[in-house]
């Protein structure tokens, strides 16, 4: 059993290495389709190979396929070029193929579909641009400007692929009711923890006070709603006693220039967006003084994000219909409706100390570690 990972230039590659080949040494070629001088994942390590995923590399890549005995391919996230190479692939060979969902592959395709509302009816995002905007209209002007369309690209994929990768079983189950296919589920987790972490993540808070600050979203997200969050804000606190505190150091540009734009006009000095990547150490440590955080999206997403928050005390608002409320809440963590829960400068109170201890026991009770699946994920 030889793995070839299908991969792009993503936040997660560089931890995988290490996972994969803890639990399956020696069997893994990542192969990152962007040229090495191109691309931040610049790793030492001998299982990396950069071809960008062209037409003209699939030869190439096919060799060395063959080469190495590869049988399994692992795609991290769906996208047009990965797919079609893919499908290339099986045309010479059939491969068990483990799909690692990240989730924006499956929302969008459902809200190109016309099948799932990702975006609140009051839409100050768009513009000029608006083709970037997943729904009917996007996918329609997407066709024109030959751009990616994800439902195309999900429904391509969808017969070679036999494991659906995710450690939340509500996003499968919600593929499953609108793609009803023989695609079995596998728990995954990119940043599990191994065992030896244990020690360091259970020590106890020994400071819990909170400061007079709200989070709103974790990135320039297409998904995150932010206009419709901040007046929602802006019209529980009036007065503008709170900081706004919104991460704006990736995602799309153009959200990015009209959140700054309207976050100045509603918050004024109170408005302090993150326009840089920061340190984890320091992002954690920032997120974490926060009184409350509110997610816009109305899917599953910013869960990392999240889940730092929990543990660190923060009172949590998602959106009733982004399922990784229930997801939480089945969790045992306290967690609120953004829908139903916020409506007064009361709720903007922080959590209880009872509260935040009660959220990072529930976090230590939680936990998953790599040995809880890395073993039995890919079938030897």
């Amino acid at each position: 059993m030889n793995i070839l990972h299908l991969c792009y230039d993503g936040n997660f590659i560089n931890d995988s290495v290490s996972v994969f080949e803890k639990y399956y040494p020696q069997k893994n070629i990542f192969l990152v389709g962007k040229e090495k001088n191109k691309c931040r994942i610049l790793n030492a390590s001998s299982v990396f190979r950069y071809i960008p995923f062209l037409r003209e590399n699939y030869s190439e890549i096919y060799h060395l396929c063959k080469h190495s005995n590869i049988d399994t391919i692992v795609l991290h996230g769906l996208h047009r070029t990965n797919v079609d190479l893919l499908a290339y692939l099986n045309a010479e060979k059939m491969y068990k193929v483990y799909w690692i969902f990240w989730g924006y592959e499956l929302y969008i395709a459902l809200a190109q579909e016309g099948r799932y509302e990702l975006l609140d009816k009051k839409l100050h995002f768009y513009s000029a641009k608006s083709y970037i905007y997943p729904g009917k209209y996007n996918k329609f002007l997407r066709k024109i400007l030959g751009k990616e369309i994800m439902c195309d690209v999900l429904r391509k994929a969808i017969p070679f692929i036999d494991y659906f990768c995710f450690w939340n079983y509500e996003d499968y189950l919600l593929f499953q009711r609108e793609y009803n296919t023989n695609i079995q589920f596998k728990y995954f987790a990119y940043q599990a923890m191994n065992k030896e972490e244990q020690s360091e993540n259970e020590i106890e808070h020994s400071s819990f006070e909170k400061e007079k600050k709200i989070l709103i979203n974790h990135q320039a997200s297409l998904s995150a709603n932010h206009i419709s969050i901040m007046e929602k804000v802006a019209s529980i606190d009036k007065l503008n006693e709170y900081s706004k505190i919104i991460p704006l150091s990736y995602g799309f540009s153009s959200i990015r220039n009209l959140v700054l734009k309207e976050g100045r006009k509603m918050f004024g000095e109170q408005f302090i967006p993150i326009l840089s990547y920061m340190p984890k150490n320091e992002y954690i440590g920032l997120i974490g003084s926060v009184a409350v955080a509110i997610i816009g999206a109305r899917r599953q997403e910013a869960a990392g994000n999240i889940i730092a928050l929990l543990k660190n005390g923060v009172k949590v608002f998602l959106r009733d219909d982004n399922n990784l409320l229930a997801y939480y809440l089945k969790k045992g963590y306290i967690i609120f409706s953004l829908d139903k829960d916020l409506k007064t400068m009361d709720d903007l109170l922080p959590l209880s100390e009872l509260g935040q201890k009660h959220n990072f026991q529930c976090y230590c009770s939680n936990r998953i570690y790599n040995d809880d699946f890395m073993p039995m994920l890919i079938e030897k």
